[in-house]
């Protein structure tokens, strides 16, 4: 009974982790092109978006950087051993203990 336990728990994991990296980071990055683009204007030109509309967008974007970042760290740290430590302000490789 405990295989079929861990199996649900791992099948979970790899929906839950699927669903924010699949779904969640597009999401987020669809939501800093759109705070981007300003308000829609049926005629003349598109109004340039404020500036707290800029800010919100590249934190937007920063975030999603980010996130590829983590993702490509542990990516390599998975191939030369080593694991991603969030012990710190940033992301760091150490050991694997």
């Amino acid at each position: 009974m405990d295989t079929v336990r861990l199996s649900l728990q791992g099948a979970w994991d790899l929906l839950y982790n699927g669903f924010f990296v699949g779904a969640g980071l597009p999401i987020i990055f669809a939501l800093g092109v759109r705070f981007l683009a300003g308000p829609a204007v049926a005629d003349g030109p598109a109004p340039t978006p404020s500036i707290a509309n800029k800010v919100l967008a590249w934190v937007c974007f920063a975030a999603v950087a980010f996130a590829v970042m983590v993702g490509i760290m542990i990516i390599v740290g998975a191939g030369l051993g080593k694991v991603v430590s969030f012990e710190h302000i940033f992301p760091v490789l150490v050991p694997k203990p």
